[in-house]
């Protein structure tokens, strides 16, 4: 069995109907891992449940919902409590890119509330019970946009910086109580991110490099940045001017937003 495996019980993944969210669910699925599955599009949900039971032999749980609207969260903590949870996997979230201003004000104000507000109540909800169990691990997907400012992404960064303070906080607050927390930041990767965003397509790593650096990380260090380039590139942030590093940002924000 390996890292994943190794916390028993079931794993709820959220946005797993995609993406970073199916590349976690399929790996903890492959380690024998029961899921409940979770994201807005059911019928996506459905079919990689049916896919991973048939695969693994294990047991599936699906939870059509839309996390950012009112109460979801607890409706998703209701809705598992009979089961061993010793796994989460916070996903849920989306960007959107451009001049602030000119973002859908509701669009904005979503992202906040998946972004944050999810993130922070969904592990609010579930931490007691990995507490309670003696061991688990609460993974929160942040980003390396949440390394530097961000201009025409400037909320989607300041969210995932958020994503990233919460996760090392909580790391903290849990080591040697059984719970391993990791915040691991990816940068561009092939999923459904850019075209959502509303950004050009660009160079991205498959989402497995996000399961695989978590899974090297998990129990050993707060957060994990996908990528040596990436790592490196966050290091060198923290010798630099913010004001140099925010119109850097925006350079290069400027060649992958129309």
């Amino acid at each position: 069995m390996g890292v994943l495996g190794s916390y028993g019980g079931w794993a709820v993944v959220t946005g797993a109907s995609a993406g970073i969210g199916d590349a976690f669910a399929r790996a903890l699925g492959a380690e024998g891992v029961n899921l409940v599955l979770t994201a807005r599009r059911e019928e996506r949900l459905r079919s990689l449940a049916a896919d991973l039971e048939a695969r693994h032999r294990i047991q599936t749980r699906v939870l059509p919902l839309d996390l950012a609207g009112d109460g979801a969260p607890a409706r998703l903590a209701d809705a598992t409590g009979d089961l061993d949870v010793g796994f989460v996997v916070n996903n849920a979230g989306f960007g959107v890119a451009g001049r602030f201003e000119h973002s859908a004000y509701d669009r904005v104000l979503e992202m906040v509330r998946l972004n944050c507000v999810t993130v922070t109540a969904v592990s609010h909800l579930f931490l007691p019970r990995l507490q309670k169990r003696g061991r688990g691990a609460l993974v929160i997907v942040a980003s390396v946009a949440g390394y530097q400012p961000l201009p025409l992404a400037a909320v989607y960064g300041a969210t995932k910086a958020f994503d990233l303070m919460l996760g090392e906080a909580l790391w903290a607050e849990n080591r040697g109580r059984g719970v391993d927390v990791l915040a691991v930041s990816p940068g561009p990767t092939d999923t459904e991110f850019q075209a959502v965003a509303g950004e050009k397509a660009h160079a991205a790593v498959p989402p497995q490099d996000v399961v695989d650096a978590t899974v090297g990380a998990l129990g050993k260090q707060p957060s994990v940045i996908v990528g040596t380039a990436n790592a490196l590139r966050a290091f060198s942030l923290r010798f630099a001017p913010r004001a140099l590093i925010a119109r850097v940002a925006e350079t290069v924000m400027r060649a992958n937003v129309p």
